[in-house]
Order: structure tokens, then C-alpha cells, then sequence
């Protein structure tokens, strides 16, 4: 049975929540602005991340020094930037084409490729030595026709579920496609990106949030390797969603006759909360819960676990008609 803020049950917040892009763009490639302005517009705005993903194929060219290519440039500015802020973490990542299924960005990588991809046994061998993180962007149907391949998995972890800068009429969500591949078998974290072209670095307030338990660069990485995020409208809204104590983004081993406990917390001090839904296999709502629009919600519920349930998503719904978007929680018989 559910139960809402006034429950005595209790939910345990292990993680810190960090705010950030990962995906937008500068003058090394299709954006407006350098490194450098990028950097401390997003901090200006409170942002706690940014990855700069220019695009592969622009990187090399340095007009402005020879010796260097743009890439080595906009990693010593990431660097320098980073030593003088202690509350704010810049990385570097880039945006390639992995033909005919669209763009992918790769960071947590110190290198990059130049060209598209056309073979994945390239890309395979690529992070073979490379180890990158690395996330689908604004998923096109062709994304789609992306067989499970459980070697690219262990880098291709995330996937965007929004995508521009909302709530203009170029934001767009990808709910259907993200719930497609994970039913057929891609183990995906949700993320938002703002993809931003222009010197706008966190004027919208949909962002990704990651849960980490310490908030520096190596937490970031890794839980966003691990798929311990959330994509968010609301820049003030914190989700922390649990089944028998596995965060978001972990995957549960459960037996036949195991019992499922979820745990979910949501609060938002600017815009109330007014729906939760648990979302599984095929896109299916096994339970929706509607509230009187209110600042904090604690849930728990019961279930049974279903073999043909391989995963669980929270959806939250905000007064102002805003979303979020959880990890899933995978499920794994033994």
C-alpha cells in the first residue's frame, strides 16, 4: 500500500544531488563563445557540471595555435578552470556520428577520434582502450534499430529523454524510444541535456541531476558511469528512488517469490508535485498516484516480483507541467 509524506516510514538519502549539461557546445565547433565563457556562465547560474561536447570532426583545427589542436586548448582550460573552483566541475567530452543510428557523445576520455563511425567493432576497440562514458543524444527512430550489444553497453550508459532548452518549442522528450530500448535489453541511465548552441548555459532549468556520495569529479564520473541520474524540468526538484535499497540505475537480483519494496522521494520547493507514476517493462504504469500539489512526497509500496518485469522508472508530474524522469532499476532473475 502507499503511502504519502505523512507515512512513519522512513527513506534513507545516502547520495548528494549534483546539477548539470552534459551536452552542449562552443565556438570550436557549431556553439557560440570559448571554452573559458562556457565555464563560468554555467557556474554563474549555479550549475554544479558542465561536459563540453563540441563535435568530433571540428576538434583538430586550431586557427589560433598550431601546435595545438582545440581539443589539447579546451582540456587546459577545463583543467585551470577546475583548480580555481572547488564547487564547480568541468569536463570534456565530444559529439560523433555512429552511422546510421545518429549521435552519441563520448567524455570521462582523454582522447578523442576524428570521422564518423560507420563499423561499431571500431568503436568497440576504441573504448577498449579508452574506457569513455557514453550517451545517446536527441534519439532520432533510427536509434531504435540499435541491437543490444553487450560489449558497448559496458560504455554506453546514458541516453537523453530531453533534449533543448524547455519549455521553447524546440525542447523535445524522448519517453517512448528510451523505454524501447530498454525493453530490449540496453541497460541506460536518463539524462537531459540542454545542447546549447548559444551563450545560454543554464538559463533553462532542465538539467540532469546525479546522485553522487561526494561531490568532486571522480563521484561525478562514476555515477554517471553507473546510471545514477535523473532527468529534470525543474532545476529545485530532488528525487531519490529506491527497490529493496538499490538506487537508480543499479541492477537488483531478485528470486521468483521475492517481494519488491519501493521507496521514493520527491520534493521541490518551487513547483509542488502533483503526480507520481511507476513505470515498467513496455512502457506500462503499474502504479499512479495523484496529490494535492505539495512540496514533499515520501512513497512506499509492495509489490511482487514479475519475470517480465526487467526494470522500473518513477515518473514525477509538477504543478507547472514539468516532468522528471528516473533511472531504472533493473531486475535480474536468479
Amino acid at each position: 500500500m502507499g503511502k504519502s509524506k505523512k507515512s512513519k516510514g522512513s527513506l534513507k538519502k545516502k547520495h548528494s544531488i549534483l546539477y548539470g549539461i552534459p551536452h552542449c557546445h562552443t565556438e570550436n565547433s557549431t556553439g557560440t563563445g570559448d571554452v573559458k565563457v562556457a565555464l563560468k556562465y554555467a557556474k554563474n547560474k549555479d550549475l554544479d557540471f558542465i561536459i563540453i561536447t563540441d563535435h568530433n570532426n571540428a576538434l583538430n583545427n586550431n586557427k589560433k595555435r598550431k601546435d595545438k589542436n582545440k581539443w589539447e586548448d579546451a582540456l587546459k582550460d577545463i583543467q585551470k578552470f577546475n583548480k580555481k573552483h572547488d564547487n564547480f566541475i568541468g569536463l570534456l567530452g565530444f559529439e560523433f556520428t555512429l552511422k546510421p543510428y545518429g549521435h552519441l557523445n563520448i567524455f570521462a576520455s582523454e582522447n578523442f577520434f576524428s570521422g564518423d563511425i560507420g563499423n561499431i567493432k571500431n568503436l568497440l576497440l576504441w573504448n577498449s582502450v579508452n574506457n569513455p562514458i557514453m550517451a545517446i543524444n536527441h534519439p532520432s527512430k533510427n536509434i531504435e534499430k540499435l541491437d543490444f550489444n553487450p560489449l558497448l553497453n559496458n560504455n554506453l550508459s546514458l541516453i537523453e529523454v530531453g533534449n533543448g532548452l524547455y519549455p521553447a518549442k524546440s525542447y523535445n522528450r524522448y519517453e517512448k524510444r528510451y523505454y524501447s530500448l530498454l525493453d530490449k535489453g540496453w541497460k541506460l541511465g536518463a539524462i537531459n541535456s540542454q545542447d546549447n548552441h548559444k551563450i545560454n548555459f543554464g538559463d533553462s532549468d532542465n538539467l540532469t541531476a546525479v546522485l553522487v556520495e561526494k561531490k568532486d569529479k571522480k563521484n561525478l564520473l562514476q555515477s554517471l558511469r553507473n546510471r545514477n541520474t535523473y532527468s529534470t524540468e525543474s532545476r529545485t526538484l530532488k528525487v531519490h528512488f529506491y527497490i529493496n535499497g538499490s538506487l537508480m540505475g543499479d541492477v537488483l537480483s531478485c528470486k521468483k517469490n521475492d517481494t519488491l519494496k519501493f521507496s521514493l522521494y520527491a520534493e521541490d520547493r518551487e513547483d509542488k508535485i502533483t503526480k507520481i507514476k511507476l513505470i515498467t517493462s513496455k512502457g506500462v504504469c503499474i502504479k499512479e498516484m495523484d496529490f494535492p500539489p505539495q512540496k514533499d512526497i515520501k512513497y512506499f509500496c509492495s509489490l511482487p516480483f514479475k519475470e517480465n518485469e526487467k526494470w522500473y522508472v518513477a515518473k514525477i508530474f509538477l504543478q507547472s507541467g514539468a516532468t522528471a524522469l528516473t533511472s531504472p532499476i533493473f531486475l535480474n532473475e536468479i
